[in-house]
């Protein structure tokens, strides 16, 4: 019980700001004397600290306390095809240190390449030259691909299959880990304070080498079972899609990638594989007047409407936030997808550009880490 009042208080003066013992106590349904014992331990540990004095009702000032949020740190890294970048923030969430951590394809293979390039990132994190003093309590790692239990269970994007992520970097560091997959991320944070902030359910449609969806829903995230919920890429466009079988692509990612093939970059004899960049390139040339250009971004935002009618009259969401790559084009490709949606589906959701771009994912899994640390914290 005394732990659970702990948590009553922090979680109140962290949402509301200082708060005096009176209005605490008004707040949570504490007694007088339990507020004042706790407050009094959490001042010794630093967890809470004076924060003035309210001189606005009747009697004798009352003292503020404030929560304190650099008391301990978290961990937080986003992990795409080519690169990992990571930082360290408090636990209010701002950014105390970042740090960016390039793979080394050259000296072996693209899966051991990436899972070593996320190794150096956390030795480099978990080191004294952060310069942060705080603890570091945990560490969350956002990740392409099905992510369950701590496991990527497949991800094309990192040549990775049933890597058991947090359990490595937990031996790595001994810190615990929770691994997620991005668009949950992403969705998580753009529910939390961004683009679906107060929305009652919302998806984040995610455009990277691949396509994925987060969803969340009364303030948590849907995973399903096996955490497979969200991978739109895999949905059926036809009953032609029975004929063959989807390994690596789904078929309507399938469908959508071969449609932007054209526009895939070629470097060092390599084939940039992402359909994120791809359409970039493709747009450019859209804008040029190039008319090939053009016809295949008709048939991108047909497939792409067709993920968003699917996932709107199955999952009813009230707004899709456009992430990731969407980035540069997301109002015009909001503009493209619910003028295709309109009289077609019974309810169409608000189609909107996600609020924090490339930096969606990684603050989604700083605000999960967070939510995990903060527990740990006011249990201890």
């Amino acid at each position: 019980m005394t732990a659970i009042n702990r948590t009553a208080i922090l979680d109140l003066l962290r949402s509301n700001g200082p708060l005096s013992r009176r209005a605490i106590g008004q707040s949570t349904g504490l007694s007088s004397a339990t507020v004042e014992r706790l407050c009094q331990a959490l001042l010794e540990e630093g967890a809470i600290v004076h924060g003035g004095v309210d001189r606005s009702a009747t009697g004798r000032p009352s003292h503020l306390l404030k929560y304190v949020a650099d008391i301990r740190t978290v961990a937080a890294v986003d992990m795409t095809e080519n690169n990992a970048r990571g930082r360290i923030i408090d636990l209010s969430g701002n950014v105390l240190y970042e740090t960016y951590e390039p793979f080394n394809f050259r000296d072996s293979d693209a899966s051991t390449a990436r899972l070593d390039g996320l190794l150096r990132l956390v030795d480099r994190i978990t080191s004294g030259e952060t310069g942060t003093d705080a603890p570091l309590t945990g560490i969350g790692i956002a990740l392409p691909g099905i992510t369950h239990d701590g496991v990527v269970v497949n991800a094309i994007e990192l040549d990775w299959r049933d890597v058991p992520v947090a359990r490595i970097v937990t031996e790595r560091t001994g810190l615990p880990v929770l691994a997620e997959n991005d668009a949950n991320a992403t969705a998580y944070s753009e529910l939390l304070h961004g683009a679906a902030r107060d929305a009652e359910s919302a998806v984040a449609l995610v455009l990277g080498t691949g396509i994925g969806a987060g969803i969340v829903s009364e303030g948590r995230i849907h995973r399903g079972a096996g955490s497979v919920a969200g991978e739109v890429g895999y949905l059926l466009t036809s009953a032609k899609s029975f004929s063959r079988y989807f390994t690596d692509l789904g078929d309507v990612e399938g469908c959508i990638s071969g449609e932007i093939r054209p526009y895939m970059q070629h470097g060092d004899g390599h084939l940039d594989r992402r359909i994120g960049p791809a359409f970039r390139a493709m747009m450019k040339l859209v804008e040029q007047g190039d008319a090939d250009a053009a016809r295949a971004r008709d048939e991108f935002f047909d497939n792409i409407a067709l993920i968003c009618a699917a996932t709107a009259v199955v999952v009813a969401p009230s707004v899709i936030v456009l992430a990731g790559a969407f980035a540069q084009y997301s109002v015009l490709s909001a503009e493209q997808i619910t003028r295709r949606l309109v009289g077609r589906i019974p309810s169409v959701p608000r189609i909107v550009p996600s609020r924090f771009g490339f930096d969606a994912a990684i603050t989604g899994i700083g605000d999960l880490a967070i939510e995990r640390a903060r527990t740990a914290t006011y249990l201890t």
